[in-house]
């Protein structure tokens, strides 16, 4: 037997025994019940279990938790020992799978057996347990877990509820802390408060506050509080405490999980936490809500949030709008509050946006198309065959229509809302339209929610009982009405007039619930009614949006029916511009867009059409306007009428909007033209007979044939149906037309005006000015007759009817029109419509000529009866005439057209100015007022002038080209223009002579008509002389010179303009004609303008001669050489011709003004004026424009000159222009000829010379000298033309301009010879002789060679310091063209230049005047090198580079034999008194090199000229035995060597100029070089005679030696000539020094001659030449 059961066990075997004391014990068996009793009296019968869970052993644990369950559950555990147990129970809840169990198992026995026991920290240790056990990996008891707290938060929160209904006593309550202070709340309630504050702190992560070490997941936690306020509202509700933790601890919990990236789970959890305080605790928590929602409108936009989240906000909406009582209550706490957010409209305004951000996927279009999803596989596949869609169609939503476009409750629904998976850890696949589908849903349900609060008020009043109003007050809305009640009002009402009459007299019956001010339930109408006045765009926002997305039926169904319902409760209320934005709206969509539609209309369109107007039959009643199926002969009649192009949708759409006129009828007033708009389309679609035929052959689309499809039928009975009642409607319409009084008039007009326009479709073609004077035209255009597919023909029909009606209207009421302003007869009107479809670019041409025919004989017909009958207000009735003809002129060309289009606007254009012909020819009598609209239709036929400028419009500065529609139009419009000109000139007034300027100025710039161009030309001299025929311009008072000052004048409205100002208007035109890009016209303009100065010159003043400067000669300058250089490349020699006419132009007038300008100031102020503009133009580079300014200012200057007073400072800007201007400074392109520019600008020299008293200052002369020298090198060659014999004209000018220089001052004579040097170089100063490409200067060369010549000749005074360097910069000069002897190879006629140029040296230099230059001159040493270099160039000559077929080298030879002893007859007398040895030694080597006959070799030369200039001769070489080519100019050579052995030779002083000082110091220069000129002779002989062998001697080299020995035996050298020291030749060193006399070279060539003697052994002939030299130095005693 175990022990008993009361013994304590001290050991880890009592458990075990303990229970099997349970087990065994037989009594406690039998009677567990009784014995629970005994248990619990016994608190420490638990002990050993409570240790056995202790130990944690699953073993021990196992036994102890079974024991405590059993325990538990037969209640017989001491309440003492509660705590124990839940200990116990907590130490075995992380124990195996049994014991979790087992646990678990005895929470349910816990709240029932102990449930009273359990609170404060006993509930907590509960809870811990089950939160523990909730977080065990295993899931069967985390779940088991999660099931016990649920039911342990139900019974906490039920002994709440208990224990309000009977509260405590005073001493059992706790005190809870809240924000604002603390309350005291019962036990339970405190419990309540604790554990829900603990959930919120657990579930966002935080420390709880009792349930110490409990864990607890977010999604978990969130679940808990969702059945906490699920279950427990009016609990919650109740409790101060509790809302306060809604507002500090579960709200800021919601909106942190929803701002956060939480998982779906949680987000899931806090939107249904959300929807329930939404619901439930709004009151309670207003600031809260307001953050919360917002939070939601936040998250519906696409950028912030993921698509299952956007879902689930709108799910939450979704549930918030079908709660109309909710939604009022949303808005009567946020949006009618000025401290609060608009929530309602704020989301709204989302759901607008969430709905049209991607059109694509909801199939949005002009209208798109609807379809029907059926169960039935073959209608289900036509419904989407016919939508545009393909392939299989399943009842479910498949991955496929995950993506379909569209919405339909097929494919874009879940078949459980994303806000009702709370068990799911990821979201659903969610349909990419199910968010708009939602939108959708949430739009309908505000709607209905609305009306069936509202509608009830609408109806005629009547007494309740006090159980209905009590039935009223405490339901949670008003009772709904039956389908019946809400749905569209009947449209079947009766056709005769009695019951319109009828209906318009129930306006009365019509209530605005706002007028129920009394009613119990007025808060909640005036509530609706903001909604409704604050909330309709939106709403009308988004259901146009899903008006043009495809729908299936039953979505199409609920929204038009919604839609009706929220518009027609808008016109009750009186809200007029919602109404009116709904009905425009909903009559947009009844009328179709394309014809093309209607033929791919799906099946299920057409059972979507029968469905609405099933749901429609009980709102319908039998009579004739709405025949049923049950009348089929009627529906075919119909069928017939039917247009392919309208629709089941659009079907719909209408029968709503009938049914709204009717229902709203008596409220709409002007509102009714939306409405009569839509329906006037479809009356004309019903009587198109050629519809008929279409419809008749309409077939099902292509794969829907094989099917056994019905619909055709279906369709054409289906629609037939609705046309019937839609065309009953249209009927009743238009039946009252009559004879109506002046008002009524007027309002028919503007009835049939504004269907005109929508038959025609051109509201959304009128300019905006036009819609803004069309008060009742403020509604959108429903749809064009275009949109319709009408056939030509059929619409241009049905406008010319209405045309007709309109011409029989004003034809009638010619009297009426005439005798009231436009705006106040209704021919406003008539006009405007004309004119509109009479410019309408798209529209049938037919029409538009038929429109326009009726237009002109209404114009016609209201001028000249006005005229005949001689009204009071006739010019203003003839002034409306005209414009409306201008209004129908400018309506033609508002757009571009079509070509076809074009040509029908061209045949209205004349026909509009044929009837301005007309009215002119018989009304022109009577303008007045209106000529500048005679202008503007004049003006109408070019395309881009603007039109004159007329009332209050400003003259801009310059007119723009102008380019006429159609040279047709130009001669209509001419004759008009003629027509003015010849017959009314004297009646225009004087305003509108601009606007004839203008129009003139059109007329000469167009293109078209050449003839007409220059006709117009001589409008302005007609207008000139009729303008000065008794005007003077002199002595007026308003004056301008310049173009945006005359603009300002006649812009500023001071009065009328005086004719000096109109005057100078016309001048202005003509200076713009002047830049006319044809020649003719532009050189016509010049010669009608400058032609109109020289008419007016005598009668011209000096203030209208300056404005006339100003404002249009020197403008004309700048303009029109500004265009010469735009179009010099490719038109530039036209425009060149324009540029010097106006040039000489403004000279001639500017002389033919010099009378009126003579002794006054402004003649200078005009002069520096127009220098300045030509200043300016010339700045352009232009050589045409620098050329005829030039020659005008030659002119000028030649009549100036005889001004008298003309002011000689008043020449220095024509100095100044002349100097910055230079035509050789212009860069120039190929193929330009500068030489006639540069011929004018320097003939301006002369003539400004002449007016110069004392001719040029050295500034000005050296600017002449630099300008004139530039121009002749920077010109260009002479066109089939050279200047190689005669200078070109630049050139001659150039020297002539040089002429004109002052020689007074030494250092310009200086500078001007230097420069007239330049030019004689000029021609040689090209790299190999030859001359530039084009240009030679050889003419030039040669006459600057006289010029310098005379210069030097008429300037060379002994006694002028200037002298020497004159003299040596012209001989510089001129031994270049000497030097370039045979280089150069251009040469012209006559002598050659080096020739001219040596006899010019020759002719300017004597003796005296070197001599006198020579002494005690400091320069004059670069005289003597200058002497010497050209004595050097006389004596040189390279024969190689010259042309020998050309050349006579012998006479050229001669020629420099001649001219070097004429130079040497000059030079060598003073020569020797030149102080510089350096020049004698470089006289001499001159000599030396050009004597030489044969070329040495090159040993035997110095590299130098000193010392050691013999040295050569002392080395020694290998001899030569080829034959050395003599130079050709071998009698040169002989002179100079001859002329050298003359140097050395001594001279008679007594007949010899040369005195014996100067004789021997050239005898001493010369010495050497005649040594070294034997000897080079002799060394050739001695070392190449020896290899000759017998070979003779070469004949020239022989002849030379024979020369040289002869010479040498005959020479009488000077004594001094060879100082001591100089070494012998051939070893002869120093021998004979002493003696010799005049035979000492002898000496010094003895060694050298007996060397060659050797070498002439086989020579006998040289050998005695030799012999004969020995034995003269034997002779002489060496």
């Amino acid at each position: 037997m175990p022990e008993c059961p009361d013994q304590a066990l001290t050991n880890n075997d009592g458990a075990n025994s303990q229970f099997r004391a349970l087990d065994y014990h037989p009594r406690l068996q039998e009677e567990e019940y009784r014995s629970s009793k005994y248990l619990r009296r016994r608190p420490n019968f638990v002990t050993p279990f409570v240790i056995a869970c202790g130990t944690r052993n699953a073993k021990f644990a196992a036994s102890g938790v079974n024991g405590l369950l059993r325990l538990v559950v037969s209640g017989g555990l001491s309440p003492d020992s509660l705590k124990d147990v839940l200990q116990a129970f907590g130490d075995c809840g992380s124990l195996v799978l049994d014991v979790q169990l087992k646990v678990l198992q005895a929470i349910p026995s816990l709240l029932q057996n102990y449930g009273s026991s359990l609170n404060g920290k006993l509930l907590a240790s509960t809870f811990q347990l089950c939160f523990l056990l909730h977080a065990s990996k295993t899931a069967v008891v985390s779940n088991t877990a999660a099931a016990s707290l649920q039911q342990l938060l139900s019974s906490t929160f039920e002994k709440v509820a208990v224990e309000d209904e009977n509260p405590p006593s005073d001493h059992q309550v706790t005190i809870v802390a809240l924000k604002n202070g603390s309350i005291q709340v019962p036990q339970a309630a405190a419990d309540a408060y604790y554990l829900l504050r603990d959930i919120c702190v657990l579930t966002e992560g935080g420390e709880p506050k009792i349930l110490h070490g409990a864990s607890l997941t977010s999604s978990f936690g969130l679940e808990l509080l969702e059945i906490i306020l699920r279950s427990q509202v009016d609990t919650l509700v109740g409790h101060e405490e509790q809302i306060y933790l809604l507002r500090t601890h579960m709200m800021p919990l919601i909106v942190k999980t929803l701002s956060e990236k939480a998982n779906f789970n949680l987000t899931v959890r806090a939107v249904r936490l959300l929807r329930l305080l939404l619901g439930n605790f709004m009151s309670a928590m207003i600031d809260e809500i307001e953050m919360a929602m917002s939070l939601i409108n936040h998250l519906l936009d696409l950028s912030t949030s993921v698509l299952w989240k956007r879902t689930l906000c709108l799910e939450l909406l979704k549930d918030t709008f079908d709660d109309p009582k909710l939604v009022r209550s949303i808005y009567a706490l946020y949006d009618e509050q000025k401290d609060r957010k608009n929530l309602i409209v704020d989301h709204l305004a989302s759901l607008v946006r969430l709905a049209a951000e991607k059109p694509a996927l909801i199939g949005s279009g002009q209208q798109s198309s609807g379809f029907e999803a059926q169960q039935d596989f073959s209608a289900d596949q036509i419904a989407v065959e016919l939508a545009g869609f393909s392939g299989p169609v399943g009842t479910s939503t498949t991955e496929t229509n995950l993506s379909r476009p569209g919405i339909s409750t097929q494919w874009s629904t879940l078949r459980l809302s994303c806000i009702d998976h709370v068990d799911k850890a990821e979201p659903p696949a969610i349909p990419v339209t199910y968010p708009y589908y939602l939108v959708l849903t949430c739009i309908i349900g505000f709607s209905e929610g609305l009306s069936k609060f509202l509608l009830p008020f609408t109806a005629p009043t009547r007494t309740k009982s006090k159980r209905e109003r009590k039935s009223t007050h405490d339901s949670q809305d008003m009772p709904q009405p039956s389908e019946k009640e809400i749905k569209e009002p009947s449209d079947d009402t009766n056709d005769s007039r009695s019951e319109v009459q009828s209906f318009a007299q129930g306006k009365s019956s019509l209530v605005n619930p706002l007028a129920l001010v009394g009613h119990e339930m007025y808060d909640q109408i005036r509530t609706s009614a903001l909604i409704m006045e604050h909330c309709w765009p939106a709403f009308l926002a988004a259901s146009s949006t899903f008006f043009n997305a495809s729908l299936d039926s039953e979505n199409l169904h609920a929204l038009i029916r919604s839609f009706q319902k929220f518009t027609q409760m808008a016109g009750l209320l009186e809200l007029n511009t919602p109404r009116d934005a709904l009905l425009t709206e909903l009559a947009k969509h009844a009328v179709p867009i394309t014809a093309g539609r209607f033929m791919k209309t799906s099946n299920a369109t057409i059972s979507r059409h029968r469905r609405l107007e099933e749901d429609e039959e009980t709102d319908s009643t039998d009579g004739e306007g709405s025949p049923g199926p049950g009348a089929p002969g009627k529906a075919q009649k119909v069928s017939d009428r039917t247009p392919t192009s309208i629709g089941p949708r659009n079907l719909l759409c209408l029968r709503a909007l009938l049914n709204l006129g009717i229902a709203l009828g008596p409220l709409l007033n002007a509102s009714w033209m939306i409405i009569l708009e839509s329906l006037h389309q479809v009356d004309v679609v019903l009587i198109n007979s050629e519809w008929r035929s279409v419809q008749s052959h309409w077939e099902p689309p292509k794969g829907l044939a094989d099917r056994n499809y019905e619909g055709k039928a279906l369709m054409k009975d289906d629609i037939s149906t609705e046309m019937s009642a839609v065309e009953a409607a249209m009927g009743r319409l238009y039946e009252s037309t009559s004879d109506l009084p002046h008002e009524a008039f007027f309002q028919l007009l503007r009835c049939f005006k504004n269907l005109i326009y929508n038959v025609s479709g051109l509201g959304d073609e009128l300019p905006k000015q036009s819609k803004a004077d069309m008060s009742d035209r403020r509604h959108v255009r429903l749809g064009s007759m275009s949109g319709l597919h009408m056939s030509d023909m059929t619409a241009s029909k049905t406008l010319m009817l209405l045309f007709d009606r309109f011409e029989q209207i004003g034809q009638n009421n010619v009297a009426r029109l005439s005798r009231h302003q436009a705006s106040g007869s209704g021919w406003s009107i008539i006009s405007e419509l004309l004119v509109d479809h009479i410019g309408t670019s798209n529209g049938n041409t037919d029409v538009r000529i038929c429109a326009a025919q009726k237009l002109n004989a209404l114009v016609n017909q209201l001028a000249i009866t006005t005229t005949l009958e001689s009204f009071q207000d006739d010019d203003n009735v003839i002034g409306t005439c005209l414009e409306t003809l201008s209004a129908a002129v400018s309506s033609l060309w508002r757009s571009k057209s079509s070509t076809s289009a074009s040509t029908c606007s061209l045949e209205i254009h004349l026909m509009e100015l044929e009837t301005l012909i007309s009215i002119l020819e018989h009304c022109g009598g009577a303008l007045q007022s209106s000529w500048d609209t005679v202008f503007l239709i004049i003006l109408s036929i070019f395309q881009n002038t603007g039109g004159p400028v007329i009332g209050d419009e400003k003259r801009r500065i310059g007119l723009h080209a102008c380019d006429p529609r159609s040279p047709k139009l130009v001669r209509s419009s001419f004759a008009s223009l003629q027509l003015i000109c010849s017959d009314y000139l004297t009646e225009l007034p004087e305003r509108c002579m601009m606007m004839l300027l203008d129009t003139s100025y059109y007329f000469c710039s167009q293109d078209q008509d050449f003839n007409i161009s220059l006709t117009s030309m001589t409008f302005f001299r007609s207008i000139s002389d009729y303008l000065r025929q008794d005007e003077l311009f002199d002595g007026e008072i308003q004056s301008c010179s310049t173009e945006s000052e005359l603009f300002q004048l006649i812009n500023s409205g001071s009065g009328s303009i005086s004719r000096s100002i109109i005057w100078d208007y016309l001048l202005l035109h003509l200076r713009y004609l002047a830049a006319d890009s044809r020649l003719e016209v532009r050189h016509g303009a010049l010669h009608t303008l400058f032609g109109i100065l020289e008419a007016c010159g005598d009668a011209l003043g000096i203030v209208a001669w300056r404005r006339c400067f100003r404002l249009i000669c020197f403008e004309l300058l700048f303009a029109v050489s500004a265009k010469y250089q735009e179009q010099e490349n490719a038109n530039g020699s036209r425009w060149g011709e324009t540029c010097v006419l106006v040039v000489q132009y403004v000279s001639n007038t500017f002389i033919r003004s010099l009378k009126a300008f003579s002794g006054h100031e402004y003649l200078s102020t005009i002069w520096d004026q127009l220098l300045t503009k030509f200043g300016e133009i010339l700045n352009a580079g232009s050589l045409r424009v620098g050329q005829a300014v030039f020659d005008s200012l030659a002119e000028l200057l030649v009549e100036l000159s005889g001004v008298p007073g003309f002011p000689k400072s008043a020449l220095g800007p024509a100095w100044a222009i002349w100097q910055d201007h230079s035509p050789a400074e212009y860069k120039l392109t190929d193929k330009v000829d500068n030489q006639d520019a540069l011929t004018a600008y320097l003939r301006f020299i002369p003539q400004f010379h002449s007016m110069l008293d004392g001719g040029f200052d050295p500034a000005q002369s050296e600017i002449v000298i630099l300008r004139s020298k530039s121009c002749m090198v920077q010109s260009t060659p002479v066109i089939y033309g050279s200047d190689v014999d005669e200078m070109t004209q630049v050139q001659r000018l150039g020297l002539r301009n040089m002429s004109f220089i002052s020689t007074s001052s030494s250092d310009m004579l200086v500078k001007l010879a230097e420069e007239i040097g330049s030019l004689v170089r000029m021609a040689f100063q090209a790299e190999d002789g030859q001359a530039q490409k084009g240009k030679t200067f050889i003419a030039l060369s040669k006459a600057a060679m006289d010029v310098l010549a005379n210069l030097v000749k008429h300037h060379c005074n002994p006694s002028e310091h200037s002298t020497t360097p004159l003299l040596a910069t012209a001989l510089y000069s001129l031994e270049v063209p000497i030097r370039f002897k045979y280089k150069w190879k251009t040469e012209g006629k006559g002598a050659p230049t080096w020739k001219k140029a040596t006899s010019t040296a020759l002719s300017i230099l004597n003796t005296d005047l070197l001599r006198q230059c020579t002494e005690g001159a400091q320069n004059a040493q670069d005289l003597w090198t200058a002497i010497i270099s050209v004595s050097n160039a006389i004596a040189a000559a390279d024969t190689e580079a010259c042309d020998a077929e050309k050349t006579d080298i012998l006479a050229d030879q001669t020629f420099d034999i001649e001219s070097f002893n004429q130079l040497q007859s000059i030079i060598i007398p003073l020569l020797g008194s030149v102080p510089d040895p350096s020049l004698h030694r470089e006289y001499m080597h001159s000599v030396f090199t050009n004597s030489l006959i044969h070329e040495p070799h090159p040993d035997d030369l110095p590299l130098t000229c000193d010392h050691a200039l013999l040295s050569g001769l002392a080395t020694k070489h290998i001899g030569r035995v080829q034959a050395l080519p003599p130079t050709r100019r071998a009698k040169m050579s002989y002179v100079l060597l001859d002329h050298l052995f003359s140097l050395v030779a001594a001279h008679d002083p007594s007949t010899s100029a040369v005195s014996t000082t100067e004789s021997i110091t050239l005898a001493r220069a010369a010495a050497p070089y005649l040594i070294l000129r034997v000897g080079v002779v002799l060394k050739a002989y001695i070392y190449d005679q020896p290899l000759r062998g017998l070979m003779p001697q070469p004949l020239s080299q022989k002849r030379e030696m024979r020369h040289v020995l002869q010479k040498v035996v005959g020479l009488e050298s000077e004594s001094e000539a060879f100082p001591r020291g100089m070494m012998g030749l051939g070893g002869a060193d120093g021998e004979g020094e002493e003696g010799g006399g005049k035979k000492k070279h002898l000496g010094l060539l003895f060694g050298m001659v007996v060397q060659a003697l050797k070498a002439a052994k086989r020579d006998e002939e040289m050998a005695a030449r030799l012999r004969d030299v020995v034995e003269a130095v034997v002779g002489v005693g060496f």
